[in-house]
């Protein structure tokens, strides 16, 4: 096996195990929210009001939301996604076309700041408990999600554009 291949095959593990880490976080939060809420739904949708995000700064699961969902488990799994998706894209793309290697970099990067600053953002409405905070923040909150959900979007195209790129491109599978 070359070089390329085995480097391939560890940044597939790393991204696949990445993805399961996030679906096993998903797992466990929905399982603390369906007493309550039917997801967390300032982090995966764009449809709810300032008065259910007010319901939810105010509810008994907020310190439950902030440690440890918010804080330490979306952080590692932030930074799984993007440093698995960063390193595997960047690589391949500097395989196939090394002058878009930095947009394997700057793309899961945008992701991971604007996952971070939502967490942040939700951790301070949850922690002060201020529902007309929450409400006053709404419009804000979900620009932060937009920004977050197109950035992981794009960052899971390219990782797959370019892994499938790297796989037509790699002389290692010439037979």
């Amino acid at each position: 096996m070359s070089h390329q291949a085995l480097v391939t095959v560890i940044l597939a593990g790393l991204v696949v195990s990445a993805f399961g880490l996030f679906w096993w976080v998903g797992s466990y939060s929905d399982r603390v929210f369906a007493s309550r809420f039917r997801t967390r739904f300032p982090e995966k949708t764009l449809s709810y009001t300032g008065d259910q995000l007010g319901e939810l700064v105010q509810s008994d699961l907020r310190m439950k939301y902030v440690f440890p969902i918010l804080f330490p488990l979306d952080l590692v799994v932030m930074l799984a996604l993007a440093g698995a998706m960063g390193a595997a894209s960047s690589f391949w793309l500097n395989q196939i076309y090394p002058t878009a290697a930095w947009l394997g970099l700057v793309v899961p990067a945008v992701y991971l700041l604007s996952d971070l600053i939502e967490d942040c953002l939700l951790a301070w409405l949850l922690l002060h408990g201020d529902p007309h905070a929450a409400a006053r923040s709404v419009s804000m909150l979900k620009a932060i999600t937009t920004i977050k959900l197109v950035s992981v979007s794009a960052s899971i195209a390219l990782t797959l554009v370019a892994l499938v790129g790297w796989f037509l491109h790699s002389e290692s599978l010439a037979i």
